[in-house]
C-alpha cells in the first residue's frame, strides 16, 4: 500500500470510528489505535500471503492480494485494534449489542470501504456497456426476512469466533482470515448478479412496451 492510499484508507477509519463512537455517549473513539490498526493490516497480509497457494514458489515474496483478501485484512486489523470503547455511566442500564459490538461493525464497514472501491473502480475497467451499468449502481446485501444482512454478519463473527481472527491469541487460526474473504466475495457477486437481474427486467418491460405499442399501430 503506497503512502497515498494508506492516508486516504486512515481519513476513512477515522471517519468510521468518529461515526460509530457518536452514536451513544457511552462509546468513545480511541484514535490512537489508528496507528495499531494499520500496523496488524501488514501483519495480516503477511499471513495471507504465506496461506495462498502458488504454482511458482518464489513468487510469494511479493504475491498480490485480490480486494476480498484486503478487505478481510482490513477487517482483522480493525477489530483487533478495537478503536472503539464502551465505558458505563452512571445509568445502570446494561450495554446495548451495538454498543457491546461496535467494533465489529467497525470492522465490517472499514472491510467493505475496500471492497466498494474496487467495485466503483470496475466502471473504468468493464468491457462491455452492461458491466458499466452495474458497477454503477451501489453494493447491494443479500434481503433478509428479520434484522439486516450486516447485523447476521456481525452475531456470526461474535460469541467466542474473534479469537480465532486474533494473531496474538494461542487459538489463531492464519486461514481463518479467508473466511471473511469469502463473504465479501459473495456479497459482491450478489450485487452483481441482483444488478443484472433488475437490467433485464428493465430491457424485458422496455420491450413488451415497444411490442404492445407496434400492435396497435394499424
Amino acid at each position: 500500500m503506497d503512502e497515498k492510499t494508506e492516508a486516504r484508507y486512515r481519513d476513512e477509519c477515522r471517519k468510521i470510528i468518529t461515526t460509530l463512537s457518536g452514536k451513544t455517549n457511552r462509546l468513545s473513539p480511541r484514535y490512537s489505535q489508528i496507528d495499531e490498526v494499520f500496523s496488524n493490516y501488514e501483519v495480516f497480509k503477511k499471513h495471507i500471503h504465506n496461506n495462498m497457494n502458488y504454482n511458482d514458489v518464489p513468487s510469494k515474496t511479493e504475491p498480490l492480494m485480490d480486494s476480498h483478501k484486503i478487505a478481510s485484512a482490513f477487517f482483522c486489523s480493525f477489530l483487533k485494534a478495537k478503536p472503539i470503547k464502551y465505558t458505563p455511566d452512571s445509568s445502570n442500564n446494561p450495554p446495548s449489542g451495538f454498543e457491546l459490538q461496535a467494533n465489529e461493525w467497525g470492522a465490517f464497514i472499514f472491510g467493505l470501504q475496500v471492497v466498494m472501491d474496487f467495485w466503483a473502480d470496475k466502471v473504468f475497467d468493464s468491457v462491455t456497456a452492461e458491466d458499466q451499468e452495474i458497477y454503477k449502481q451501489p453494493i447491494r446485501f443479500p434481503e433478509t426476512s428479520k434484522d439486516n444482512y450486516v447485523t447476521w454478519f456481525i452475531k456470526l463473527v461474535t460469541d467466542g469466533i474473534e479469537k480465532y481472527f486474533d494473531f496474538d491469541n494461542e487459538k489463531y487460526e492464519g486461514k481463518f482470515i479467508f473466511f471473511i474473504a469469502h463473504i465479501y466475495f459473495m456479497i459482491e457477486k450478489y450485487a452483481y448478479q441482483y444488478h443484472k437481474t433488475c437490467l433485464y427486467e428493465k430491457r424485458s418491460i422496455h420491450l413488451a412496451q415497444e411490442l404492445a405499442a407496434t400492435k396497435k399501430t394499424p
